[in-house]
């Protein structure tokens, strides 16, 4: 399948031939262009392409698309109903004006460069008017524009110049171009980065799928081994939810088809995901693939706790990992591409002799030009969504994402990109998370937390932002975090003893999570999470930021006596069946709880606190079910703040219910903050035992 339609300027229009990129050496923008034309057909510029300006085709093509029923339809979501009717409107005529073009740049970060070039160009871009055509100026009286985007790339037999960096994406991703930038990838990360590569080609897991010849004539097998050292690659994708009908025999190896598996499966018997990561590992000339469904036995609990523990250095060790960034299911399949709509115009450039640069350009156009980025086709996708794919991409040392229409690379060194995208600054980077298996020691897990009294800081915000990933069996919520609970223990924590979730040494703040939304938030308790752990919620989640501000003071006000978890698997970071804390601290019933008045409502903590005296502070319940007013309990943990004039200190800590008539026995069911003024409102309160379940 073709993905780009190639269209040649044969005879470019004289205000065409004025988009010239070596003009941008001495100016970005040419407000002298102007096309006046008329919706729907726009016959200007057709009569122009009809002469031979290809730019002027692809100019009407994307003011055809631009100016459709569905586009604007999406330009005016936000409209009034009262204007939304048939356009367009008696008092637009029709008439679309094109103006004001201008360059846009990027730093040219690419290999070879001594210093990045701040004038490389990226892209071409007009403003259209009006749009949308029904849009008139609040204030003005007059219609808004829009401006839209061409993006521009040099030729691929073209050494890169400072001018024009960036490549049209190719037709094949696995075509020799693509191929020979991935070896260069591995081979540059692999000898020059010393956080990515390995001292040792590590052992293989326990099994994994020799893939076979590269001509396709020796079928893939599951092979069982000796744990050997050989590079091999890690495939990373998401399940989904594919009809059953749709899903082939081998998608799965099980007790049953296990032997038959060792002896080798024809490719087309298994999911397209693991076809595409198969082709890959051959065009990439090597052997070995490590995928979760064919590499676990499915119907084995054993087999599955045993190899999920070993995730660290699964993807840690892989010497590649292959992310299906695109694929929403293991059905879609990662290397395909499909056609762009709009053909891709090669135009001749006008060079002055200022140094090298390319005898043509290409210009694509690109709608939707703020989504076109490596945020939008990584970080925007279903496979950035699911729960594993964390601890998958931030363990692995290396990956590299089939993404829509493109490749991206990414590892601990450096960011790299089929179109020779420039790499972003360190801190827009993966937050990457060095591993025991490549006896790695560098704070790269969020750079910008420092100290050893900050490093639970870093698990906190891993576990906030994984609390964003959704999960198809709640069960997995410890176990698809296990990895990284693992390569943390190793980098940070050693000394330390992991319980549900959070850490011995640093339990007191780990227990003052917060849920961001409770209405969307639910409780768990089934699957074995106690209720103090993060665990035990589905939601988002958040430490509030006072909590772990490390400009911060704090004073504990609870001790931990005691904290233990009954393990659910073979792996001690994976799943529980129970656990409680036994703490001394100081606890106190709420005469009452009411929603706070709408004056002084707060979306964290909408709840008023009554004791005795009044309302003493605000609170927020962990989810909307366990909301109550009555019966509900205060154990202050600590007390916080930097201590001046905007927060003094106060005290803080989490809302419980009793579970036990007699003893002190609480389930946790909120979290609390008091006014400033009461910071000595637990002060007179005998200190305690109680336990947490």
């Amino acid at each position: 399948m073709v993905l780009h339609t190639i269209v040649t300027a044969e005879n470019p229009c004289l205000r065409c031939k004025e988009i010239n990129p070596y003009s941008a050496r001495t100016t970005h923008s040419f407000k002298h262009l102007k096309w006046l034309d008329q919706h729907p057909e726009f016959p200007a510029l057709k009569a122009s392409a009809a002469s031979g300006c290809a730019f002027c085709r692809l100019l009407r093509d994307a003011l055809l698309h631009i100016y459709s029923d569905a586009e604007i339809a999406k330009a005016e979501d936000d409209f009034d109903e009262s204007v939304q009717d048939t356009w367009p409107t008696a008092k637009w005529k029709g008439n679309v004006e094109i103006y004001h073009g201008r360059f846009g740049f990027e730093a040219d970060a690419s290999p070879g460069l001594d210093t990045p070039n701040e004038r490389a160009i990226r892209n071409v871009s007009f403003y259209i008017w009006p749009y949308p055509p029904r849009r008139e100026h609040e204030e003005s009286g007059r219609w808004e524009s829009k401006r839209i985007y061409f993006n521009m790339y040099r030729p691929s037999n073209l050494a890169c110049t400072t001018l024009i960096p960036r490549l049209l994406p190719d037709d094949d991703a696995l075509s020799l171009r693509n191929v020979r930038a991935i070896t260069n990838w591995l081979h540059v990360c692999s000898k020059e980065h010393s956080k990515c590569a390995p001292r040792v080609f590590p052992a293989l897991p326990t099994r994994v799928i020799d893939v076979g010849s590269a001509d396709g004539s020796q079928n893939p097998r599951l092979i069982v081994t000796s744990r050997e050292r050989a590079p091999y690659v890690a495939l990373s994708h998401c399940w989904g939810r594919p009809p059953v009908s749709a899903v082939p025999r081998n998608a799965r190896t099980t007790s049953t088809n296990f032997e038959s598996m060792l002896v080798g499966f024809p490719i087309d018997s298994v999911p397209r995901n693991f076809q595409d990561a198969i082709e890959a590992v051959r065009a990439l000339g090597l052997r070995y693939l490590w995928i979760d469904a064919l590499c676990i036995i499915q119907d084995s609990v054993s087999d599955w706790e045993a190899e999920a523990a070993r995730m660290q250095d699964v993807y840690g060790s892989a010497h590649l990992t292959i992310a299906g960034t695109s694929a929403t299911s293991s059905i879609d399949g990662f290397v395909a591409r499909s056609n762009w709509p709009w053909p891709v115009v090669c135009m001749p450039c006008r060079g002055d002799n200022s140094g090298p640069g390319p005898a043509s350009v290409y210009f694509r156009y690109q709608p939707d030009f703020s989504k076109y980025s490596r945020i939008e086709a990584i970080d925007k996708t279903v496979w950035n969504t699911r729960g594993w794919t964390f601890q998958e991409r931030l363990l692995s040392s290396r990956i590299l994402h089939f993404a829509s229409g493109r490749l991206y690379w990414e590892c601990r060194g450096t960011e790299g990109s089929e179109e020779n995208e420039p790499a972003r600054a360190l801190h827009d980077r993966t937050p990457w998370m060095a591993t025991e298996a490549e006896g790695v020691q560098s704070d790269t897990v969020y750079p910008d937390i420092s100290g050893v009294d900050n490093r639970y800081q870093r698990w906190y915000r891993l576990v906030a932002t994984y609390s964003q990933r959704e999960l198809s069996f709640k069960k997995d919520v410890l176990p698809a975090l296990s990895g990284l609970a693992h390569a943390f223990h190793h980098m940070y924590t050693n000394d330390d003893t992991y319980v549900a979730g959070l850490w011995l040494h640093d339990l007191m703040r780990g227990l003052l999570w917060m849920t961001k939304d409770s209405t969307k938030a639910t409780r768990t308790l089934q699957y074995g999470s106690p209720s103090w752990s993060w665990a035990s919620i589905t939601g988002e989640l958040d430490w509030p930021s006072r909590t772990t501000d490390r400009h911060c003071h704090y004073n504990y006000t609870a001790t931990v006596l005691e904290a233990q978890t009954s393990i659910d698997s073979t792996d001690p970071m994976g799943a529980t069946k129970g656990g409680s804390i036994k703490l001394l601290g100081k606890y106190q019933q709420l005469a009452k709880v009411v929603k706070a008045p709408e004056l002084r409502f707060s979306a964290r903590f909408p709840f008023d606190l009554i004791s005795a005296g009044g309302i003493v502070g605000n609170g927020s319940f962990d989810v909307d079910s366990e909301t109550r007013t009555d019966d509900v309990w205060m154990l202050q943990i600590e007390v916080q703040g930097p201590g001046d004039a905007f927060f003094p200190y106060h005290p803080v800590g989490i809302l419980l219910r009793r579970v036990d008539g007699g003893a002190p026995v609480f389930s946790r069911i909120g979290f609390f903050t008091l006014n400033e003024e009461y910071i000595g409102h637990f002060g007179s309160l005998e200190t305690k035992e109680i336990v947490l379940v």
